[in-house]
């Protein structure tokens, strides 16, 4: 009778244990083996909105009455972005190139810009050149930057000529988001401010054409030429 008993459990935990193994074997195990999403080239395009100041000094003027004082500039701006990005664990490092068309336009009709002609100018093309360093939460990597920035200024003064004076530069920092909503694919939002480009001196103008605390809110989209992530079965 013990000789029975044994046999009957010793092929109930044969069954068992096959039975117990098929449904391990039925359930796919998935393991994530992914490169570092961020790492590599990006190419895409960017626009949105930018404001300025600018202001017109007519320095060859008796006691300076032509000077404009400061006027605000509106419009927009759109181009193409390209760069590179290393990712190191969470840490991004980077650097990043844009070329834009721009209408940032703005005029005043104060001091001595009053008549029918005011004085007027223009932000026609921007160009930046920065570094970036970000963090990565999965698919999303918040990141500042910095670097230098070179536009091209159409100004009108009094003479009702049009001038451009050699392209002018300055200083540029600011931030974003960018989101990988799909493989090798993000959408990015990113405020620029650049505080100052100086000086330049028109040849129809008689005397100096400043522009500064330029700000830029810009959205865009971005493809990604590294690796993909990789998924394995088991």
């Amino acid at each position: 009778m013990i000789k029975h008993a044994i046999a009957l459990a010793s092929l109930l935990g044969l069954v068992a244990g096959q039975a117990l193994a098929a449904d391990l074997a039925a359930v796919p195990y998935a393991q994530v083996t992914s490169a570092a999403p961020w790492t590599g080239f990006h190419l895409g395009v960017a626009g949105g909105w930018g404001r300025g100041i600018s202001r017109q000094d007519q320095t060859g003027t008796t006691f300076g009455v032509g000077d404009s004082g400061d006027f605000p500039q509106t419009g927009w701006i759109a181009g193409a972005t390209v760069g590179y990005d290393w990712q190191f664990g969470m840490f991004t490092v980077g650097v990043e190139g844009d070329l834009s068309a721009a209408d940032i336009d703005g005029n005043t009709s104060n001091g001595g810009c009053a008549g029918p002609v005011p004085c007027r100018t223009k932000i026609t093309w921007l160009h930046t050149g920065r570094g970036r360093v970000g963090v990565a939460f999965g698919q999303f990597m918040p990141y500042i930057t910095g670097g230098v920035a070179f536009a091209g200024l159409k100004a009108t003064n009094f003479n009702t000529e049009n001038s451009q004076p050699n392209g002018m530069w300055g200083g540029v920092i600011g931030g974003g988001l960018e989101w990988m909503f799909l493989p090798q694919w993000s959408a990015k939002a990113e405020y620029l401010f650049i505080p100052s480009f100086g000086t330049a001196t028109p040849s129809d103008m008689f005397g100096k054409l400043t522009e500064r605390n330029v700000s830029l809110a810009r959205f865009g989209v971005n493809y990604h030429f590294g690796d993909t992530p990789v998924t394995a079965r088991y």
